[in-house]
């Protein structure tokens, strides 16, 4: 019985390629480790996939990203402002503490999302992928 292919949030979340949903997007695993934040290889190594599409292509991932961003502090500041009525300051500590701490994870994620907007799924390729995997243990 084949092994169910991953979605397409799940390989996104998971940080994996867009197009067999098995490769690892970014060289080190560790988001915070800074020096290698957003090192990702030339091409998947599962599948050949190419990740540098053109030069600059990872420029729009600053859109996602604002994106992003805009989606987790826009509640967080209703929550403290309005629902906990907690003094304004409250909402810019807190924003103030976990935006270093998002932000590895979020431009990862960014990229992800933005080369999966431009990378579709391939049915074949990942059953060649899965095929070489189980042929290799």
């Amino acid at each position: 019985m084949p092994a169910k292919t991953p979605s397409w949030l799940s390989s996104v979340v998971g940080l994996r390629c867009p197009r067999c949903r098995k490769g690892k997007l970014f060289v080190q695993p560790n988001p915070y480790n800074i020096k290698q934040i957003t090192e990702m290889p030339s091409k998947c190594p599962c599948c050949g996939q190419d990740f540098v599409i053109e030069p600059g292509f990872y420029f729009g991932a600053t859109y996602v990203s604002y994106a992003l961003n805009i989606a987790w502090l826009v509640p967080l500041f209703f929550l403290i402002n309005f629902i906990l009525d907690l003094p304004y300051r409250t909402f810019v500590i807190t924003m103030f503490v976990l935006i270093p701490i998002l932000i590895p994870l979020i431009s990862r994620l960014s990229r992800a999302l933005w080369l999966g907007a431009f990378v579709k799924f391939d049915q074949e390729v990942s059953a060649k992928v899965e095929k070489q995997v189980r042929t290799k243990s």
